[in-house]
């Protein structure tokens, strides 16, 4: 396991050896360690291990190749909680969190971790550019630059995945209906919730609720 931002190094010389990739965005760690209540303030990043013996990881592993290999066969549903339980697993056994003003090096800087704390505080509002250079004290071009060396993503596109993560917890809460789900994540309307929903998940919100509560015995983190 290795920590977002690390680089590394792995000499395998003549070794026949296997193994399977599986890389977790900074956000979407984030975001379901929040949800599940592991981190309430600072960050959350993943420790770095070798020669890990942990069948409960290797088998989440294994389903999720074999889920892959047959092409998504049971569905979308089923390799989200797949991937849930594989990151709930990580955060209850490899994870750190890091107090907020701590010194230690971080998968991301202190200007741009506030910004991420602001986004994910103001789903809802009409988020400007602007407005997320200045408060990292950057010119825009610096800081969409900066912004995606250190998590990956553009300014947009990562906070149109924070939207999108967090419109997929309150669907599968099943407490309120899309129209208002698509106002509190800061779509502008239903349509344009829906078409972003579709293009980062493969399914509409309405189907993604549908195949949530077909699957009651289902475990969705």
């Amino acid at each position: 396991m290795t920590p977002c931002n690390e680089s590394l190094l792995c000499p395998w010389g003549r070794t026949s050896l296997y193994f399977l990739k599986i890389e977790i965005t900074p956000a979407v760690l984030e975001e379901i360690a929040r949800e599940s209540g592991y981190l309430k303030e600072g960050h959350i990043q993943l420790d770095r291990k070798f020669h890990v013996k942990d069948s409960k990881l290797l088998q989440l592993g294994l389903w999720m190749l074999e889920e892959l290999q047959n092409g998504g066969a049971k569905g979308k549903i089923y390799s989200d909680s797949l991937s849930n339980m594989l990151i709930i697993h990580l955060l209850q056994h490899y994870s750190s969190v890091i107090p907020q003003h701590s010194n230690r090096k971080t998968p991301a800087n202190q200007e741009i971790f506030q910004v991420i704390q602001f986004m994910r505080e103001r789903l809802e509002d009409e988020i400007q550019l602007t407005d997320l250079a200045g408060m990292a004290n950057m010119s825009q071009s610096h800081f969409i630059r900066i912004f995606k060396q250190q998590t990956g993503y553009t300014p947009h596109n990562y906070l149109i995945r924070l939207r999108i993560e967090r419109s997929k917890f309150l669907i599968r809460s099943g407490k309120i209906g899309l129209k208002e789900i698509a106002s509190q994540v800061g779509f502008a309307d239903q349509g344009h919730f829906t078409r972003l929903f579709k293009r980062e998940t493969g399914l509409t919100p309405k189907l993604y609720a549908n195949q949530s509560s077909s699957k009651p015995n289902h475990m969705i983190y």
